[in-house]
């Protein structure tokens, strides 16, 4: 185990020279390969195979003279990233008003692809509860706001994740596609999802849909916490609160 002076480091150091290029890029757009190279430290070399990759990635584009500047697939990140941070600040006061009312651990999840992405939680006070780190990345399969998220995703995602190797994560899980496609049918029908011990053991979660000013799902909200805490009662109660507080952030 290393000491407290030591410093470990598990980053991939060619990520993050790409990282230092894009962050000049888009602080200094037109730069050449050289001038990025002075700016990085990096090689001049190194600079122009990074530009490379990323302009086949979309990221960067490159002019005549071998400028670079930002492309397609950097600015979409960016509106990814303004709208995920807008919504989870927007949604502050809605999150800690659901987390008052029920004293449970309440989670506001995005689709990211194929797979579905934490961006704000609020962890219950109670000694035993549900924990969820924002920026985790987990499964659209499995989870009360993940299959939310899958059940509206668009007809091609579903196909994506259907066909793609599904995990089991515990005895309740869901890994075939010819279970999951009529339960994504059921959830678009009530509006709703209630997953039991899914994606861990002895957990719940109540999730519902937060749809935009467009009508489309935008983000996934829901209660979670021990399965032993949730009767038909506090299903009830958990589901309205869920529903109100998801219909709420449709106007944040």
């Amino acid at each position: 185990m290393p000491d407290s002076q030591t410093t470990v480091s598990y980053g991939i150091t060619a990520l993050g020279s790409a990282l230092q290029v894009l962050e000049v890029i888009g602080q200094s757009p037109g730069l050449r390969a050289s001038q990025i190279a002075a700016e990085t430290g990096l090689t001049k070399s190194k600079v122009f195979r990074i530009l490379r990759t990323l302009q086949e990635a979309e990221y960067v584009r490159l002019d005549q003279r071998h400028a670079a500047y930002l492309d397609r697939a950097a600015f979409l990140l960016g509106k990814h990233a303004a709208e995920q941070y807008s919504l989870a600040r927007s949604a502050q006061p809605v999150l800690d008003q659901l987390a008052a009312e029920t004293q449970e651990s309440v989670h506001l999840v995005v689709r990211e692809g194929l797979h579905s992405l934490v961006i704000d939680v609020r962890t219950s006070p109670q000694p035993v509860r549900m924990y969820a780190q924002v920026g985790r990345i987990g499964p659209l399969h499995a989870g009360g706001t993940s299959k939310v998220l899958l059940a509206y995703a668009p007809p091609e995602v579903i196909d994506m994740v259907l066909a793609s190797p599904l995990s089991r994560y515990t005895d309740a899980t869901l890994d075939s596609p010819g279970e999951l496609r009529p339960l994504l049918a059921q959830i678009r029908q009530d509006g709703y999802h209630v997953a039991v011990s899914d994606l861990s053991d002895q957990t719940f979660s109540v999730a519902a849909p937060v749809f935009d000013h467009h009508g489309e799902v935008a983000a996934a909200l829901s209660v979670a916490g021990p399965l032993m805490r949730l009767d038909a009662s506090r299903q009830e109660r958990y589901l309205r609160l869920v529903r109100a507080a998801a219909a709420r952030l449709l106007g944040t």
